[in-house]
Formats: structure tokens, C-alpha cells, sequence
């Protein structure tokens, strides 16, 4: 299986860092329905995504089908 990485999926790691710290809807390929979640990290390998519960998801780049921020950001007036 080859590996992707970041920029040959969605963009550059610096395209990526206005996404760190905020909500976004996530799309992937397990998930029946989107699921919202805070982007915590990003690796050449996966996305560390925090859930309104507080739980953590590693997800894998393949198994993301997109995403994009949130309207509604905490804490943001």
C-alpha cells in the first residue's frame, strides 16, 4: 500500500495550521454520519481530533474524506 502524504491529500501543513485548535466537521470513511470534533494535532500519518466529550480520535489520512471548520467556534463571540 503506498503512503500519502498531506499535501498530495488535502494541503500544506502550513494551509493546515489555521485549522489547529478550531471545531470542524469531520467526514470519514467508518463513520456512519460527520462527526464534530477540535483538531489537536496533525502528522504526516493522521489527525488527532478531540470530540465534544472530551475523548481523542486518531484518524488515519486515508479515512479522511474532508472537513472543513465549524460556523460556531467556542468561545468565539
Amino acid at each position: 500500500m503506498q503512503r500519502s502524504s498531506i499535501s498530495s491529500i488535502f494541503c500544506s501543513q502550513e494551509q493546515l495550521e489555521r485549522f489547529k485548535g478550531k471545531v470542524c466537521i469531520w467526514n470519514l470513511t467508518f463513520m456512519e454520519r460527520p462527526l464534530t470534533g477540535k483538531l489537536l494535532e496533525v502528522t504526516d500519518e493522521c489527525f488527532l481530533i478531540e470530540m465534544r466529550d472530551g475523548r481523542t480520535l486518531v484518524a488515519r489520512l486515508d479515512y479522511v474524506v474532508g472537513f472543513g471548520m465549524a460556523k460556531h467556534q467556542p468561545g468565539v463571540v
